[in-house]
């Protein structure tokens, strides 16, 4: 009889903790998985088993490190360290088949190369996309280089995957496995809304929330930040307002928001929705920020966006996504285009990144992870330096 694959998933912060839900969920459903849940960026073991274990997930939850409360460039330098350390010694301990990771965190540098040491197969899930105003997207490249299986989100993410080499057979085309939560979310009514949130609900209503965009040194946070909020509340009722990820910045962010919070009844603040999320999401009349949720996961509930800045600049999006840049007259006017064109019938928008159903397509690759060698070949595309055909092609 096989054993059970047996497979860690590393989830640093809520970044990475809502879409890969879905994908714990799955595995800990399938008798021919074992899984465990590995953390020590955002969250400690009861904080994770508080999410968790409400959703049904029995498995194991494991800290690397103790969670962060200090986000700069000395604190991340010196947790990695840590991350680093306690995945060696977990790895030393336990036999796990696979890593799943996602995405583009700062954190996975530390990880993924520890498992790479522990002969740990790597399974990298949103690979091959592309956020040029962030730090991620060196990050996510080098992750792939690392992976010994690839589960991605689209069909661009996975040619810019074979355009660097990686073999034909460990590209797989999933789907975003966030959309998984949003198929089936039921939007609030304007009661219940405003009872989960603890705030009036005025329509329009928008969901806010604005990242550091990490690839712009010297950024003037304060001032972007608060003209995203000035930019949105020019045309929200209600603006919901939650925080910005775990990245250098955060704290100037942070006071911004908390600052505009206390002097605008307007603004709802709330630091993570949680399990509330998919059905706020549905339940709002636009996305606005910087973050993924509004040009990976909006679509999927039918709620228009705007993106900012330029944190999330070469994402495939949805033609319901209005970009601005940083200035306020750009954000307005977005946001008036935005919220004008209105909330659709979920499915009514196609979204490039899918319909849902991710989960399953990821459990699959990974129960069959263990076909693939340690050794991996490099795909050359026959092209030389400029695109052109090589002369030995």
């Amino acid at each position: 009889m096989t054993q059970p694959v047996r497979v860690a998933v590393f989830v640093g912060t809520r970044a990475d903790l809502g879409p890969l839900g879905p994908v714990i969920a799955a595995f800990d459903r399938d008798d021919d998985v074992m899984v465990d849940v590995l953390c020590g960026v955002a969250f400690g073991v009861d904080d994770l088993a508080r999410r968790l274990r409400p959703s049904g997930y029995g498995g194991g939850i494991h800290a690397l490190a103790e969670p962060m409360t200090v986000f700069d460039e000395g604190a991340m330098l010196a947790q990695g360290a840590r991350l680093t350390d306690g995945a060696r010694e977990l790895f030393a301990s336990a036999t796990y088949d696979a890593i799943v990771v996602l995405g583009d965190r700062w954190e996975l540098l530390y990880i993924v190369p520890a498992a790479l040491l522990a002969n740990v197969r790597i399974v990298h899930v949103h690979g091959g996309e592309i956020t040029e105003g962030a730090i991620d997207e060196r990050v996510r490249h080098a992750v792939t280089k690392l992976a010994d299986a690839h589960c991605v989100a689209s069909a661009d993410a996975a040619r810019r995957l074979l355009q660097m080499g990686e073999p034909d057979d460990r590209v797989h085309v999933t789907g975003a496995p966030g959309l998984d939560r949003l198929v089936e979310a039921e939007p609030y009514t304007d009661e219940e809304l405003a009872r989960v949130l603890g705030h009036e609900v005025v329509r329009p209503v928008g969901l806010f929330t604005y990242h550091p965009p990490t690839a712009t040194p010297a950024a003037p946070l304060e001032r972007w930040t608060r003209d995203a909020l000035a930019g949105s509340l020019a045309h929200c009722g209600t603006l919901i307002v939650t925080d910005p990820g775990m990245d250098e910045g955060r704290e100037t962010i942070l006071d911004t928001l908390d600052a505009a919070a206390r002097e605008d009844p307007r603004i709802a603040r709330v630091s993570a929705l949680g399990a509330a999320y998919p059905r706020v999401l549905a339940s709002v009349d636009a996305v606005i920020g910087n973050s993924s949720s509004g040009v990976i996961e909006a679509a999927t509930v039918g709620v228009p966006a705007v993106d900012i800045g330029t944190r999330q600049a070469g994402r495939l999006r949805a033609a319901s996504v209005v970009h601005a840049d940083d200035a306020l007259a750009s954000i307005e006017a977005a946001v008036r285009v935005a919220v004008a064109a209105g909330r659709r019938t979920p499915g009514e928008i196609a979204n490039p990144y899918g319909n849902g159903g991710a989960a399953h397509r990821i459990a699959a690759v990974v129960k069959d992870v263990r076909k693939y060698p340690f050794v991996k070949p490099f795909r050359d595309t026959g092209q030389d330096a400029r695109g052109a055909q090589g002369e030995n092609a």
